[in-house]
């Protein structure tokens, strides 16, 4: 059921209601309080629907203090780490605020990791308890950690949280720079990170988010992306606690790909985050009954975690008909950027403008803020930045320039105020002395009728000290040959542009976030490098 069905008049877009609702966010201490203030406001509202089961914001409410009594029962204290390895689920929701509420620090693995990776990760921090599910425990049961499998608790998590008291938890005083959660950065350009989040980075960008009419009051959002990933918390979850909304959980976009369009009519979806490569998924994916319709109540898609070529972006649009916005922002930084769907005379290809806490600069190579239209460093400052990176505090001061948290990405301002991406630094390709940006190039490869997927990385070259080679996947059943990419390439771009080499691919190697993989790419041209030598 929608919530505006639930309360009526409260389903609309409405700045007024965003500012208030932002207001009282501003007023919390933790993502914890502010549940609690929701399920307060809009008890019977539903929170979560996963699968057949449904939970009000009261229900909810109620479970997340059963959990926090639970991980009394385990011997977590407030500043322990709790590490989890979880799908997709109530389960995972749970132990989140649970460690929001108990003042514990949530360090969590995407689903997808194998146990020696996990294991090896988590020994960092020494975790107190580490949840996974069956998928995992027999591989982690060695650990030097106490490691609960939720899928064998009697009855299931749920139901086992019910020997423990459902009263209202309290909250040990939490100070406004201590940490909530510890994210390992997604590791596309080099070895992860731990990132220290803090409970008051998550608030001002959540009421930052809000005041920029991120979203909707009483919406419905489809949360497909991995939960062990910043996007899906950053974009649909915090979003709808913060306004009374549903999130409609699946275990990943690849179980609802072949029905995407009955989800969204079904729950009168108004807002789903994806990443490049569900659009391309989506696009690719023959929908002989698709209506347009069915896309009515969606306000927009947005799209993050990587670069968003501006071709697919039009593609989409034109083809179903919904707008997607790029959404920027990096794990260290929350997000940054917000491209307003209702701006008036809005156009694709940008990432809009800052949120209202994020002072946001483009810096030159020469150390000073670049000129309107040149492409330099994105560097921001706020609130919403990182509290550090664990264990290693002077890689975390030696990302600053003039204050800016630097975050590696190139980008510009155009004339009209609105930012755009361009590239990772670390990504860029010089050639004989001269930077090329792989975007540029992914761009055009993304105009012809028979690619699916790009990647644009320079290959070690003796003469020029790096050429272009793309790794290209193709559309099932289409064809093409590297010398007509190449061609396509000279005609956009010129010669020196233009890829020496196109290798053609099954798929390419992604993140849990949908980002691709380049560092493993120039990794196999290295080793093939070193074979041929």
């Amino acid at each position: 059921m929608r919530n505006d069905e639930q309360d009526a008049g409260r389903g609309g877009w409405q700045d007024g209601d965003l500012r208030h609702m932002a207001e009282a966010v501003a007023a919390c201490a933790t993502m914890a309080e502010v549940l609690g203030q929701t399920a307060r406001a809009f008890p019977a509202r539903t929170f979560l629907v996963c699968g057949a089961e449904q939970y009000s914001y009261a229900a909810f409410d109620v479970l997340v203090n059963r959990c926090c009594r639970y991980l009394e029962s385990l011997g977590v204290q407030p500043g322990d780490v709790v590490s989890a390895v979880l799908r997709n689920s109530v389960d995972y929701l749970l132990v989140y605020f649970a460690c929001l509420r108990r003042g514990a620090v949530l360090n969590p693995f995407p689903a997808h990791l194998n146990a020696a990776e996990v294991l090896d990760k988590a020994a960092v921090l020494s975790p107190r308890v580490l949840f996974c599910h069956k998928s995992h425990a027999r591989d982690l049961a060695a650990a030097p950690v106490p490691v609960v499998n939720l899928d064998a608790l009697e009855g299931g998590f749920v139901n086992a949280l019910a020997a423990h008291a459902d009263a209202p938890f309290a909250t040990p005083s939490v100070a406004p720079d201590s940490t909530a959660v510890m994210y390992y950065s997604s590791g596309t350009t080099g070895s992860p990170k731990i990132i220290e989040y803090t409970h008051a980075a998550q608030i001002a960008g959540q009421a930052s988010m809000l005041r920029g009419g991120f979203t909707r009051p009483g919406g419905v959002h489809l949360c497909v992306l991995p939960l062990g990933h910043t996007a899906a918390l950053r974009y649909t979850i915090k979003p709808c606690v913060c306004t009374g909304s549903t999130v409609v959980l699946h275990e990943s976009f690849w179980k609802v790909r072949n029905h995407f369009w009955e989800a969204l009519a079904t729950h009168r979806v108004n807002f789903v985050e994806v990443v490049p490569s569900i659009l391309i998924a989506i696009l690719n994916t023959p929908y002989p009954d698709f209506r347009p319709e069915q896309a009515d109540s969606l306000d927009c898609i947005g799209c993050g975690s990587s670069t968003l070529p501006v071709g697919l972006q039009d593609a989409f649009e034109a083809r179903f008909g919904v707008k997607v916005i790029n959404l920027y922002g990096l794990s260290e930084t929350g997000g940054t950027h917000f491209d307003d769907p209702r701006r008036p005379g809005r156009t694709t290809g940008n990432i809009g403008r800052p949120f209202d806490v994020v002072d946001a600069k483009v810096f030159a190579d020469n150390g000073e803020e670049a000129a309107p239209g040149e492409v330099g460093q994105i560097g921001v400052r706020g609130p919403t930045l990182l509290k550090t990176y664990h264990g290693a505090p002077e890689m975390f001061a030696a990302c600053f320039r003039k204050g800016y948290f630097m975050t590696g990405d190139l980008g510009f301002v155009d004339a009209d105020g609105l930012w755009h991406y361009a590239d990772r630094l670390k990504d860029l390709i010089i050639k004989g002395g001269v930077n090329l940006v792989p975007s540029q190039i992914d761009e055009v490869l993304y105009t012809h009728p028979a690619v699916e997927e790009v990647a644009t990385l320079g290959k070690p070259d003796p003469l020029w000290g790096e050429v272009v080679k793309c790794f290209v996947v193709l559309k099932q059943g289409r064809a093409a040959d590297a010398a007509e990419l190449i061609a396509l390439c000279r005609e956009r771009l010129g010669d020196f542009k233009a890829p020496s080499q196109i290798e053609f691919v099954e798929s390419l190697p992604k993140g849990p976030s949908g980002k691709i993989l380049k560092r493993q790419l120039r990794e196999q041209e290295l080793l093939s490098a070193v074979r041929q030598g």
